[in-house]
């Protein structure tokens, strides 16, 4: 992912996003991009079958911002720092019911808002814990919509996005189920992906990241750096997220490991990473508290 240098208050938005690796995160956005669209890197898009999971973040304006309301407090612009990745700070138990997962854009939308309940009852009282703002993010499913942060990403480059500015996941459904079917696991995978790209928004993580990023030459071994963290932290987010509601309502134990297992579709990249460490992050959070998903402070070959 790119970052367009720029100087200022607000923060600069960042760039969009490069490819995302895993089959079902090609529907995840690139966290990359809080301002702009952000899509699940790492995984790239093959056909049917091996499909991986692309993503993008393409800025456009200030998304994280626009979060802070005049008068309360706003979230902590920190990354390695930040207090949601604090020891000690976990996601609830989450009883998540889901529907069945159908092809038409009804049973898909049905779907994808089951599934975004679960994940704000998830995400709310954690972020509520750290004294983080939180909001629902929009969801849009149309396969030629328009956001702050453009028009999709190609194809080739991601499935999904999420745009900070509008405060919208796009999951698009043609290109969606072109890529995974109706393969209920990727979906679900693609989906927490993005929302991680939501929670860094809320949280400050990644307007603090898009900061440091601005102060880099576009593509730069030290932005593309900050990227594959942001980046690994979402599929971190989404181990958390799966883990939450491993074995509660709608999703057994079977159908949360084969989510964190999706991220074995995806494709190396230089702003997502090897799919050796795509795979440890999302495992990594499947496992334990936020502070696992500290990939700001990790060692350089963890987020290679």
């Amino acid at each position: 992912m790119n970052i367009e240098p720029t100087s200022g208050w607000p923060p600069p938005a960042p760039p969009p996003p490069k490819n995302s690796p895993v089959r079902v995160l090609g529907v995840l956005v690139l966290v990359v991009a809080i301002v702009a669209a952000v899509a699940l890197p790492g995984l790239g898009v093959l056909s049917f079958g091996e499909t991986v999971i692309a993503g993008e973040a393409r800025p456009a304006g200030s998304g994280v911002a626009s979060q802070r309301e005049p008068g309360k407090p706003g979230p902590v612009l920190a990354t390695a720092e930040n207090p949601l990745l604090a020891e000690g700070v976990e996601l609830p138990q989450t009883n998540c019911q889901l529907p069945s997962l159908r092809r038409s854009e009804e049973q898909l939308q049905a779907y994808y808002e089951a599934a975004m309940r679960c994940l704000d009852a998830a995400w709310k009282p954690t972020l509520e814990r750290v004294g983080a703002p939180f909001s629902t993010p929009v969801l849009q499913i149309k396969d030629e919509s328009e956001s702050s942060c453009g028009g999709l990403p190609p194809k080739e480059e991601a499935t999904a996005f999420y745009c900070p500015a509008d405060n919208a996941i796009h999951m698009p459904r043609k290109r969606l189920l072109e890529t995974v079917g109706t393969v209920q696991a990727a979906h679900l995978a693609v989906l927490a992906h993005e929302y991680g790209h939501h929670v860094q928004s809320l949280s400050g993580i990644m307007e603090a990241a898009f900061e440091e990023m601005s102060t880099y030459d576009e593509d730069s071994p030290e932005e593309l750096r900050v990227t594959r963290r942001m980046e690994l932290q979402a599929n971190c987010f989404a181990g958390l997220f799966l883990a939450s509601t491993n074995g509660r309502g709608s999703v057994s134990k079977a159908l949360a490991q084969q989510g964190v297992k999706e991220f074995e579709n995806s494709i190396a990249s230089d702003s997502h990473g090897t799919v050796p460490n795509q795979v440890k992050w999302a495992k990594a959070g499947f496992q334990k508290s936020t502070s696992a998903c500290n990939t700001f402070k990790a060692g350089e070959a963890e987020v290679r």
